[in-house]
């Protein structure tokens, strides 16, 4: 008997009816994503932005005699606003750009990173996104479905997982997903217990997930709805 079962009879008055192994279907997914560094914007490139906002310039050498700054550095600065689509060229004079409007309000600046892949393994059952899975083989859970994950959630999950800290207060968030592709279906082993207890007459299940190590409340649940009636139904027609 192994020690999970064992705990499970600890009380003389459970007994157990039925015990089964089976595999649980969940989904390996390539993700592509974009990450951004989001850092306090300095004095200069603020200063910069307020001056298209509330002025008409046109060129960088302009800019540059306003603010006392060398003019290659400025043509620099506006050609990296240009690229990261803080500012555009609207009739011969630079604008900002709703996003370089947002981010001088917010007083931070977001720079786009190269985009990024990783893996992600999402269970249909639980609807969330498990960290790692196994590989067994046997049945396939009786109530298995196929649902596609939800992407919002998946970027929940990449940020929380993908976040990190630079040095001088530097910090990269994941701010979209580019592409989610299912690769392939892992089958992680689980271990249905049925099980009555006589005090309580009360039947009811315990599942223990391999890849989660625990004992699983959805799948438990999930069993209990569709079979909790019928296992009383037998019972009474023995």
């Amino acid at each position: 008997m192994d020690k999970r079962l064992k705990q499970l009879l600890e009380n003389p008055a459970v007994e157990l009816k039925h015990s089964a192994e089976w595999v649980l279907p969940v989904h390996r997914y390539a993700v592509s994503f974009k990450r951004v560094k989001r850092a306090q914007m300095d004095i200069l490139m603020k200063m910069m932005l307020l001056t298209f906002q509330e002025t008409e310039i046109r060129r960088a050498a302009n800019l540059a005699e306003m603010l006392l700054v060398e003019e290659l550095f400025i043509a620099d600065l506006m050609e990296k606003m240009l690229r990261m689509g803080l500012i555009r060229m609207e009739k011969g004079s630079v604008k900002l750009t709703p996003k370089g409007q947002t981010q001088l309000n917010e007083g931070i600046f977001e720079e786009e990173l190269d985009d990024e892949q990783t893996e992600l393994i999402y269970s249909p059952a639980h609807d969330r996104f498990w960290p790692e899975a196994g590989e067994a083989e046997g049945d396939t859970y009786r109530y298995a479905e196929d649902r596609a994950p939800n992407m919002e959630t998946m970027l929940q999950v990449l940020a929380e997982r993908e976040e990190g800290r630079l040095e001088d207060g530097l910090q990269t968030v994941v701010s979209d997903i580019i592409a989610a592709e299912k690769k392939d279906t892992a089958r992680v082993l689980c271990q249905e217990y049925q099980l009555y207890n006589q005090e309580q007459d009360v039947y009811y299940c315990r599942v223990w997930n391999t890849a989660l190590r625990e004992w699983d409340r959805v799948l438990e649940g999930e069993i209990e709805e569709h079979e909790q009636l019928d296992w009383r139904k037998m019972a009474g027609s023995h």
